[in-house]
This record gives C-alpha cells, structure tokens and sequence, in this order.
C-alpha cells in the first residue's frame, strides 16, 4: 500500500494534484485543505507520480518517492519545437556501424531513459535483455539463421513470404542481413499473460531509439531476432529470457557508419476527420 504525506506548511490548497490524478482517489480535506487519498486510495494508486510532479510548491511526498529522489524538470532546457520535429524526422534505422563497441555504461544511459515510456496504469512491465559485443551478437544472429533453416526445411508459409532463403543464403556469403553486424542487441521483454507487454515494449523501444539517436548511437528494430527469440527455445535460452517471458521488441544499436545528408518525404498523413 501506498502512503501520501503532505506539508501542511507549503501546501496551497490549490487543488492540481486532485485534478490530474488518473484514478481518482485523491480528494481535499474540507477541513484541513490539503489532499488526502480516499477510503482505499493507497491500495488502488498506481505510482504514478502525477501528484507528486504536478505540484510546485514540493508539499507531496509519497511512501515510494520525495523530492530527493527525483529531478526537477526545466522548462527552459528542453528543446524546442522545431528540435524536437527535427529529431523524430531525422531519425534513420541504423544498418552499417563502425567497429567501436558501445560500452556498458551506454546501454545503461539509454536504458535509464527507455524506462521513462509511458505504459497503462503506469504498469512498467518492460524488461530488458542486452547482448553486448560483436561476436556475442553474431552467436544470437547465427541461432536466428538456424531457427530460419528449420522454417525452411519444414516448408513454413511464413518462411517463404519472408525470404528467410536469402537472409540465410547472404549470412553463409558473410553478408550479415540479421543483425546487420551490430556491436549490441538490446530486447525489450516481458510476461506472456500480461496483455500489456507487446504495446509497451514497442513503446519503450521507441523511447530507446530516439534516444540512441539522440545521444550520437544509432539504431534499427531487429524483427527477425525479435521472432527467433519467441519461437526459438535455443535463441531465447542464449538471451537469458525465461519460458514464461516473450520478447516484444529487439533493437540493433552501434555507432552509426555514416551520417545522413537529408530527410527522405514520406507519404501524406492519412486522416479520418469528424
């Protein structure tokens, strides 16, 4: 159960923390003017945080955060929303990287951002499994092929529609069409029985990916490791993910080969109106 104490002294009265709360159970005091869960409230919070952010005066502490444990956010520092259009169209799927590896402590500054993604009812079901270095990357790329060549053999639809043939052909050419010879592989997880994982781990890869982006790293969705990981025994047992677990995102990420000139167009936004 969560706790909520609030600082009679800084405490306004003004109500905003009631307001934003997205289940509702935060009420105000008549007598004392400061808000207070409703009958069950600690149970039914969420951790969300709203309350606790929303107010600029510091009065809210909850049993799970304070304001020692937080930053504060700046207005000012953020960029503006020319930047911020600039960054999501100018981000590329990164597929050919230089041969510098990415360092632990990078993965760990993109992952610490990553867990930032919004997720329903602040559930945060994502975890996260890295494959850190090249020739670890290759092993995972190498029991992706494997996976593909049972397809193939088995005469899979899926196998043929995919042209599993041609990534597996490529690979034997020591053309990696896989994992694009990516110095890391970074898998976002989750529970099988969680309705909540596919959209969320899609969710945070994307936070992930522009944060690479962001941070001079590039990166590109792994689908087929993605798939591999799920139907693979082999593949998901060399990740480390459990049986009761599946992947919902794979993301290739090193530093980029090459830097992009342009922003390619794209197709008209399709839009309904009423």
């Amino acid at each position: 159960m969560i706790t909520i104490a609030v600082d009679k002294k800084i405490c306004k009265g003004d109500g905003r923390c009631v307001e934003i709360c997205p289940m509702q159970i935060l009420k105000m005091n008549a007598q004392k003017q400061i808000p207070e869960f409703i009958d069950g409230g600690g149970e039914m919070c969420i951790n969300c945080g709203h309350c606790f952010a929303v107010c600029p005066h510091g009065a809210i502490r909850l049993s799970t955060m304070g304001v020692e444990d937080t930053a504060r956010l700046d207005y000012a520092a953020l960029p503006g929303p020319a930047q911020v259009e600039l960054l999501l169209k100018g981000r590329r799927s990164i597929r050919s990287y230089t041969d510098e590896p990415v360092s632990k402590p990078s993965v760990e500054k993109l992952l610490d951002i990553a867990r930032y993604a919004p997720s329903g009812i602040n559930r945060q079901p994502v975890n996260w499994a890295v494959v850190l270095g090249k020739e670890r990357v290759q092993t995972l790329g190498a029991l992706t092929a494997q996976w593909m060549q049972q397809l193939i053999a088995a005469k899979s639809p899926m196998a043929e529609s995919l042209r599993f043939d041609r990534l597996v052909a490529a690979r034997e050419q020591s053309k990696d069409l896989i994992c694009r010879n990516a110095p890391c592989m970074i898998i976002a997880y989750g529970l099988k029985d969680d309705p909540m994982v596919p959209q969320s781990c899609t969710i945070a890869a994307t936070y992930l990916e522009l944060a690479a982006f962001g941070s001079g790293l590039g990166a590109c969705w792994a689908g087929y490791v993605n798939m591999a990981v799920n139907m693979s025994e082999v593949a998901r047992k060399f990740v480390g993910i459990s049986a009761h677990a599946q992947a919902g995102a794979a993301m290739m990420v090193g530093y980029p080969e090459y830097r992009y000139s342009r922003i390619p167009a794209r197709n008209p936004a399709r839009i309904i109106w009423k």
